[in-house]
């Protein structure tokens, strides 16, 4: 999710949208928050539940309950393209400066961002996937670890950064999400979510969303 312009855009917007046509007993809006900030902000109840997640990216599992899974996905390490570098560039990553986003939990980290995972890595934690895809072009950061998802997202937007950009045939991860719900809150129920999600998954709703956005999909 990225912001431009004093607006907000990005899969979580196109994914409520599709929530609201699918059904009328809910109301879904969308509730900026962070990275970092997410798990205070739904134990707080500033929402009550988020999207494109998963259990293991450090939630307490007693706080929340995972909807079935409706996206598959992963993420991979861009590095700025030469006719000298082949994929084994990526290989030494201690060797590279990192770009990443603050509260990710990175594969080749131990899905972990503390002191101790961080060690010997020249990384830098920042809040837009977009700016850590540009400080690679401009020669500011080695490698930054984005989204598959993501970056057909912004390359479907910036074809011309197309041929700029070497991407790894590895995934850093390959991740399968859902919807959490705060076990808390209790404002809605997983279950009632599965159904939703069953819906825009059989319909083709879902993968017409992604398809139109030049995403690659593959279906949970």
């Amino acid at each position: 999710m990225n912001k431009g312009k004093n607006e907000y855009h990005g899969l979580t917007l196109d994914l409520i949208e599709l929530l609201n046509q699918k059904q009328t007993k809910y109301s879904f809006r969308f509730v900026p928050t962070s990275s970092s900030r997410r798990y205070h902000d739904l134990r707080t109840g500033r929402y009550q539940i988020i999207a494109f997640e998963s259990k293991s990216w450090g939630w307490s599992p007693e706080l929340v309950e995972s909807s079935k899974i409706f996206h598959k996905g992963g993420e991979v390490f861009v590095a700025l393209n030469s006719p000298q570098r082949t994929q084994s560039y990526f290989k030494d990553l201690k060797s590279k400066k990192i770009r990443g986003i603050r509260g990710y939990h990175y594969g080749f980290l131990g899905l972990s961002t503390g002191a101790k995972a961080i060690k010997g890595f020249n990384i830098e934690f920042t809040n837009t996937h977009d700016g850590n895809i540009r400080a690679v072009i401009s020669k500011r950061a080695d490698i930054a670890v984005v989204p598959k998802e993501y970056l057909d997202l912004y390359l479907h937007e910036n074809p011309e950064d197309q041929k700029l950009l070497m991407i790894s045939k590895d995934f850093d991860q390959i991740y399968e999400l859902g919807i959490l719900v705060s076990t808390e809150q209790k404002a809605i129920q997983a279950a009632d979510i599965n159904k939703i999600i069953d819906g825009i998954l059989k319909d083709g709703s879902w993968s017409n969303v992604l398809r139109k956005k030049g995403i690659s999909y593959k279906h949970p």
